[in-house]
Parts: structure tokens; C-alpha cells; sequence
């Protein structure tokens, strides 16, 4: 039987062997919430995360992906909740993911904090083969969607802080999890695998107006190469910032972003995947991040940007 898979279907197999079965970010520093539970609670505020990441722009089903979540501090800061809602479409591939995220925290000293996090939730994946153009119009195995599947999953992190510095270890979903593509199970779409995570940064000032931002973001899956992220920020004035990044064996980036006031920061990155550009010229993704944050009036000790 003779199936054509157009670019969808191409995105999907180079999506799996860069181990991208989960969302990738540029903003990542902004997201961790979505990668690690121990991140709830830790910026001693309400904080409302919003992205929108349109990858790989010009080409039909390339991946898109909308962010949305909320944690706060809670019982005077010794624990902290979160939210976390990801929609990702990749050609006729929609997943729908939502986790609660759960956090203890303790000091290890006057400035520091280390936070344990667990967090459960549910994905739902279908896939639209109806969506597909076929040379063979009346292929049975592509008229349909495919079976639509609901699993439960949790994770685990730890995240320890202070104000110059974080370090976070976590897999955010452990439980493994295959969709199959077809009811009668002759075609796999996808196998959900466990993904590590291993995130540092610090903020450094370089004097009274510039303070600089490194951060590393390593990503790894069983069976696939060790992908690392790592951006170079600079923050100007406690106002605005900019920066550079790179995907290990996918990309290069730039960002820039602005501070309104205490509770609300935007920002935009623009990447370059040199992997697809060598061959198609239009590898361009664009992600726009939107921060806000509601702080208690009886939290005294928050410092004022919070960088992490």
C-alpha cells in the first residue's frame, strides 16, 4: 500500500530524532514552570507566564505552540503551587498537555532556598490523517483520525535559588506512553519517551547599568544525542534586555525583551535553524513570551526585578 507522507509527516520523524517529542523554547528561562514542578512558588509572587512559539515559519505543518502558566507561593512561602496548560501542533499531530505542579521549600541558608517538586496531569494526542494530501486518495489507512488517547503522567524536580544564581534537575513526565497512528495498529505514530532536564544560570554585574545573564538549559532523552541550550543575556538598566543563544545541532538565536514596570516584562526571540536552512533558505521560528506578576503586600523581602 502506498502512503505518501508530505512535510507533516517529514516534520514529525526530524522532530524525533533531535528528541523533540516535547516542546522546545527559546524563552526557556521564562517557562520552568513547564519543565520543572520545584520551580512553583520560587519567585515569591503570583506569576502568570504566557508564549506563543511558531516554529520553522513558511513551511506547511511546522510546529506551533502556546504556554500558559501560573504558580504562587503559599503557607508564607514554604510551599508553592502551579498550572501549566501546552498546546503543540506539528502538521495533523495536536497534543494538549496540563499538569498541577506542587513544591516544598526550605532554607539552606539566609540566601538560599532548595525546593522538591512533584506534579501530575494528563496529555491528550490525536492525529488528523484526514488533513493529509495523498496521491492515492481513497488509502483507508488515512481517511480517518487516528485514535485519540488520554494518559495520565507526573514528574519530579528539585530546584535550589538565591539571587545571583539557580540549579534545577527534573523529569517532568516519567511515565512512558506509546499513541499509535491507526486502529488497527499497523502504522506507530509516536512513543512518548522520559526526558531529563538539567537548568543553571546567574545573573553577574558587570557594573551599574549592565548586569549580565548566562544560562544553560541540557536536554536529554534515551536514544538520542544530548541537546544543549545556552544563552548569553544582557540586562541594561534593570529595563530592557538582549541576548544571543544556541541550540546544540539545530539553531541560533537572538532575543530582546522590555520591563514595563515591576510586574510585567515581554519579550521576543527570533531563531535560525542551520540544520533546515542549508537546504530550504525558510528556517526562521518566532516566540513571544509575556510575563506578569501580582505581588503580595505582606512578601517584604522580594527583591525588586526578581531575575529568576
Amino acid at each position: 500500500m502506498k502512503k505518501i507522507f508530505l512535510f507533516p509527516i517529514l516534520f514529525l520523524l526530524a522532530l524525533m530524532s533531535m528528541a523533540q517529542q516535547e516542546a522546545l523554547y527559546t524563552h526557556y528561562m521564562f517557562n520552568t514552570l513547564e519543565m520543572n514542578p520545584a520551580y512553583a512558588g520560587s519567585r515569591g509572587c503570583m506569576s502568570f507566564v504566557a508564549l506563543n512559539r511558531s516554529q520553522w515559519a513558511g513551511f506547511d505543518g511546522a510546529p506551533t505552540t502556546q504556554s500558559f502558566g501560573v504558580n504562587t507561593p503559599i503557607f508564607a512561602g514554604r510551599m508553592g503551587i502551579g498550572i501549566n496548560y501546552n498546546g503543540d501542533r506539528i502538521g495533523p499531530i495536536r497534543s494538549s498537555l496540563f499538569s498541577l505542579s506542587g513544591s516544598y521549600i526550605t532554607k539552606l541558608n539566609d540566601n538560599t532556598t532548595l525546593a522538591f517538586g512533584l506534579n501530575g496531569g494528563f496529555q491528550s494526542v490525536n492525529a488528523n490523517l484526514s488533513d493529509l494530501n495523498l496521491y492515492e486518495v481513497n488509502d483507508a489507512s488515512f481517511l480517518g483520525n487516528a485514535a485519540s488517547k488520554l494518559t495520565p503522567n507526573f514528574g519530579a524536580g528539585i530546584f535550589v535559588q538565591n539571587q545571583k544564581w539557580y540549579f534545577g534537575i527534573s523529569s517532568p513526565r516519567i511515565l512512558e506512553t506509546r499513541f499509535l497512528a491507526s486502529q488497527d495498529n499497523e502504522l506507530e505514530l509516536l512513543e512518548s519517551k522520559r526526558h531529563y532536564y538539567v537548568m543553571t544560570g546567574a545573573i553577574l554585574p558587570l557594573n551599574k547599568m549592565i548586569q549580565f545573564k548566562p544560562s544553560i538549559l541540557i536536554k536529554t532523552v534515551p536514544g538520542a544525542p544530548i541537546q544543549l541550550d545556552a544563552t548569553a543575556m544582557f540586562v541594561f538598566y534593570d529595563k530592557f534586555w538582549s541576548g544571543v543563544s544556541s541550540r546544540s545541532g539545530d539553531a541560533l538565536g537572538a532575543m530582546l525583551g522590555f520591563n514595563f514596570n515591576d510586574n510585567l516584562q515581554v519579550g521576543y526571540a527570533y531563531d535560525w535553524s542551520y540544520a533546515l536552512g542549508q537546504h530550504s533558505g525558510r528556517s526562521g521560528s518566532h516566540e513571544v513570551v509575556l510575563r506578569y506578576e501580582l505581588t503580595y503586600k505582606q512578601v517584604t523581602k522580594i527583591k525588586s526585578p526578581r531575575y529568576f
